[in-house]
């Protein structure tokens, strides 16, 4: 039987914790940072799954769009909060951005595209590489004059040939884009998603599935989890190891409507509609993340592997993913190094290092 080779001590078990908001008997993940998969389970790892026909590569759910897959980057300041256009999102990623713990955003759309989705902010080479990883299109509110090849996102655009066709959108060139009155600027920047779904068509711009698998037999797997939190922790030397609580977070399971997410700001809403978005997957990639200027970007840009953590169906269970290349597809694996099924649905990803503190009961 193939297995993950572990390097250094794992707690699967994880062990007990105390939290001060009332989440008493809490489980915490203790991330390994340097786990190593065996050359028989990445020989063992498919290129690429079949297409879906008829069904969303990025959810296993009918859809009838054609296949334009869009990531958008989104603020996570509370004061952006409800975010709008998010009901249709099929992917919701949260990204490192400063040391202080805060982060990023990102909506990505691949079976439904809303006529408008915000509050849009600029790109990073945290959000640009999960882009690439759903090989989707890239839509953000420009990007900041960094300075070193490892951070620039002008640099790997042209890198990994977005240019060619051209299948990114910065939102500061008037286009696609218009600013909402509800919000003051900088943080009020509504994306076009429709209108940029129908250019990407005009164009001929092909997409690869690159699907997930996907399973309608529900997960028993690991141990109960029904709430899940998610503390983000400065690497700043004056606030070290002190909580950012405006990317904290939280996720309580229901049956048959999967894991509601709050924040400080409440439940997870889309503007839109009014109703809270609920995740039938929970997942946690550990990637070490180094900084350049004070801007974040991972290990080798996601060209990596490390521990993963899977939440589903009110279950928790400690995996592994995996990424041939920096423009490779993502493969979610089990602890026998095989490839995972998700549950049919909506799938919220944290990527991070040590500094998320994941805890569960």
């Amino acid at each position: 039987m193939k297995k993950i080779r572990w390097w250094g001590l794992l707690l699967a078990a994880a062990i007990l914790f105390q939290t001060a908001a009332g989440f008493a008997d809490a489980i915490t993940i203790q991330p390994d940072m340097e786990l190593v998969l065996s050359e028989d389970v990445i020989k063992g790892i498919v290129k690429s799954n079949p297409d879906l026909e008829g069904l969303s590569p990025l959810t296993g759910l009918p859809t009838e769009e054609a296949y334009t897959p869009i990531a958008v980057v989104l603020d996570d300041s509370p004061e952006v909060f409800p975010h709008w256009g998010v009901a249709d999102a099929d992917w919701i990623v949260q990204t490192p951005l400063r040391m202080d713990g805060a982060t990023r955003m990102m909506a990505v759309y691949g079976g439904a595209y809303p006529e408008q989705a915000g509050g849009v902010r600029s790109g990073r080479m945290t959000t640009f590489p999960v882009a690439v990883m759903f090989k989707a299109a890239a839509a953000f509110a420009g990007n900041p004059p960094t300075h070193g090849w490892d951070i620039t996102v002008d640099y790997w655009i042209d890198e990994w040939d977005y240019n060619k066709p051209i299948r990114y959108f910065n939102l500061l060139s008037g286009k696609y884009a218009e600013r909402v009155e509800f919000l003051e600027p900088p943080q009020n920047l509504s994306a076009h998603i429709q209108e940029m779904h129908q250019r990407l068509l005009e164009r001929k711009v092909k997409f690869e599935q690159r699907a997930f698998l996907f399973t309608d037999e529900k997960e028993t797997r690991g141990d109960e989890a029904k709430a899940i939190q998610m503390h983000f922790l400065s690497r700043e030397e004056e606030t070290l190891g002190t909580e950012n609580l405006n990317s904290a977070c939280s996720f309580e399971y229901q049956e048959g409507t999967g894991y509601l997410h709050s924040s400080r700001t409440g439940l997870y809403t889309d503007r839109d509609t009014k109703e809270a978005v609920p995740f039938a997957n929970v997942v946690v990639l550990r990637c070490p993340v180094e900084w350049e200027g004070g801007y974040p970007y991972y290990k080798d840009h996601l060209r990596y592997y490390g521990q993963a953590e899977y939440f589903m169906n009110g279950r928790h269970f400690t995996g592994a993913w995996y990424r041939a290349g920096r423009l490779a597809r993502l493969v979610l694996l089990d602890d026998q190094g095989q490839e995972i099924s998700l549950q049919r649905g909506k799938t919220f990803l944290a990527i991070n290092d040590e500094n998320l503190v994941v805890s569960y009961e």
